[in-house]
């Protein structure tokens, strides 16, 4: 960034202005962490042709400090040089510095870690909690403060929190974050997002502070609402939701143009700014994908709150799609934008393309039959891939063992007293477990699933039992993120069966004595691949292909069951044979000539062992559920 005299956003009643000139507010969400570093100038690029004028942004503090105190702004997490390209393409940055953010990303964007503290309270003014920010902050603060528009940069405005009235009512702690930003030198307004219910506006925004709302669209009573909380200053949709999101299992909650249209529209007349939440779709790369405690909306009427996650795609049905591609949502919106400014007296700096075909499908990519020609057995490897092995009377928990994803295996012994029946029963289990008994599948258990029990006999020689467990990606909305601790977060109880069936009623016992190794599986670079994989048991498959560097391409996982991939060492995220999502985006920034690949596959592998790259994505799988009318309008 040159040098430059700084300026300042001026928000009026109805108006804003920059460096006293007048400034219309066209924004659009893109979140610099669900892409590779080299994809960030074609996705802005698109932006700034759509005609907007400004770029959002969330910053999610669970990569810049993934483990305590050890910050990470390197690479694709080079917030400075995003902030720099939006700088230098034209784009003003509205900024979304966290700590919470909620966008369907493993804990809404917090450390794990800040669960380990005994007695804290996370998102509130907890002494704990707000030492934990404030250090955060200071380090941050560095990356951002230089790029705020008072010092020349693109950050015309900084957002306190987010949707704080949706989570509690610490009224204190929303003050103490935007004291704590003017303390670190940040001088450009601040601004909230939040639902626009009053006590959602009461306990999440202050009057100080520009109050925005996130919403489908801009109706009578939210402007009603507005104009009771902060008539002084103008609307602000700092979420126009124009897709959904999706969630394993069920189907991808498409949104038609015309409808986007059509609503974009009336929010623009109705004097409201409007950013679009989002602009650009992109991927919960890794184990980075949240969860929700709540239901499908495929659900029927009634249905059960559960704990659901969220896909490794966040192509979220955007104007510009997961692979950076502008959609049909895209140009019906580029003429909405386009008509509006001109017609009310603003530039358009957009460009005058409209169609969708002039743009091409160069950048995409086919690679069939890639052979995956070695293995390797992840319970004959446990030793090469856990980063702590610890023993304990009963199962640990991720936090326990300084662990934020991937998987914990907890193995035990069980001696032989009699040839009853029993069934594993897993109190607390957080996500999914595997159960192995004597080195051989024996059945799946899903948190908040009735499912059914798995059962066996010890035989004279006892019982080698482990049960592998997944995280599946930490509830990121709502009250349960304080309690999403991960792995077997209460006891595992070894039922006994009468003969006739019934559970035996006189048994209180816990097992105990288990051994918890930490299975994060950042690092493979130990595995024997001479200790093949055994049918039915988890594996590691492995291979090498060829493809042209540069170019995107989607990875199909039809026929293989759960797991996840690593190319080039990178995990590229899950995938699940349950839908919606049946192929995995892979990025051309991060292929080369020669590539290797990397599937961790839980139950069975594609009979063939073979990869199929293909030039298209399969996201809809799962079939939107029929309802008669009135279920429909329920539901």
């Amino acid at each position: 960034m040159d040098p430059k005299k700084g300026y300042l956003l001026e928000i009026g009643e109805k108006s804003l202005k920059l460096d006293g000139k007048p400034f219309y507010l066209a924004s659009g969400e893109m979140h610099y962490f669900r892409f590779f570093k080299d994809g960030w100038k074609r996705r802005l690029k698109l932006m700034k042709d759509f005609g907007l004028t400004a770029v959002q942004t969330y910053v999610p503090w669970n990569l810049h400090e993934k483990h305590e105190g050890e910050f990470d702004f390197s690479e694709n997490l080079d917030l400075a040089a995003f902030l720099e390209l939006c700088d230098e393409l034209g784009l003003k940055v509205m900024f979304r510095p966290s700590p919470y953010m909620c966008t369907e990303w493993n804990f809404g964007g917090l450390p794990y870690w800040l669960l380990s503290k005994k007695g804290i309270g996370i998102r509130t003014s907890d002494p704990i909690f707000f030492s934990c920010i404030k250090r955060y902050y200071e380090r941050l603060s560095k990356e951002f403060v230089p790029y705020l528009s008072t010092n020349g940069g693109p950050i015309i405005a900084v957002a306190v929190e987010n949707e704080y009235g949706s989570y509690s009512d610490d009224r204190e702690y929303i003050k103490m974050m935007g004291d704590l930003l003017r303390e670190l030198g940040v001088d450009v307004p601040l601004y909230t997002a939040n639902g626009w219910e009053p006590f959602k506006l009461k306990n999440g925004s202050r009057k100080e502070y520009w109050t925005a709302f996130d919403t489908r669209e801009i109706t009578e009573n939210i402007v009603n609402a507005h104009n009771d909380y902060q008539p002084d200053k103008p609307l602000y949709n700092a979420e126009f939701w124009d897709g959904a999101l999706q969630q394993w299992g069920g189907f991808f909650q498409r949104i038609p143009s015309d409808d986007v249209a059509t609503r974009y529209k009336a929010s623009l007349e109705m004097g409201a700014f409007i950013n679009f939440y989002m602009f650009c779709g992109g991927t919960n790369f890794g184990f980075n994908n949240g969860a929700l405690v709540g239901r499908y909306e495929a659900d029927k009427p009634n249905a059960k709150n559960r704990y659901i996650p969220y896909i490794t795609s966040y192509d979220y049905d955007a104007p510009v799609n997961e692979q950076g591609e502008p959609t049909e949502k895209y140009f019906a919106c580029k003429r909405i934008l386009k008509e509006y400014l001109l017609s009310n007296g603003f530039e358009f700096g957009g460009t005058d393309e409209f169609e969708l075909e002039s743009f091409g499908k160069e950048h995409l990519q086919k690679i069939e039959d890639v052979k995956l020609n070695r293995s390797a057995d992840l319970l004959q490897n446990i030793n090469a891939l856990a980063a702590e092995t610890k023993k304990s009377s009963i199962p640990l928990t991720m936090e326990e063992l300084n662990q934020d994803s991937g998987f914990i295996l907890y193995s035990t012994e069980i001696e032989y007293t009699d040839d009853a029946e029993r069934f594993v029963n897993i109190f607390g289990l957080h996500d999914r477990a595997t159960v192995y008994a004597n080195g051989k599948y024996a059945g799946t258990y899903m948190r908040d699933s009735d499912d059914e029990p798995i059962k066996f006999i010890v035989p004279k020689t006892g019982l080698k039992l482990d049960i592998l467990v997944e995280n599946l990606g930490r509830v990121n909305y709502g009250s349960a993120m304080y309690f999403d601790k991960k792995g077997i977060c209460d006891y595992v109880k070894i039922e006994v069966l009468n003969p006739d069936g019934t559970i035996y009623p006189w048994n209180y016992t816990m097992k105990t004595g288990w051994t918890n190794a930490s299975l994060s599986m950042e690092n493979l670079d130990g595995l024997d691949y001479t200790k093949s994989a055994r049918n039915g048991l988890p594996a590691f498959y492995a291979g090498e292909f060829d493809a042209i560097a540069g170019k995107d391409t989607f990875l199909n996982m039809r026929g293989w069951n759960k797991g996840f991939v690593i190319i080039n060492g990178f995990n590229i995220g899950r995938y699940w044979s349950i839908g919606p999502q049946e192929t995995l985006y892979v990025p051309g920034e991060l292929l080369k000539e020669k590539n290797t690949v990397i599937v961790f596959e839980i139950h069975s592998p594609k009979a063939d062992r073979t990869l199929l790259f293909d030039d298209k994505p399969s996201l809809d799988t799962v079939e939107r559920p029929v309802f008669d009318t009135i279920t429909a309008n329920l539901g």
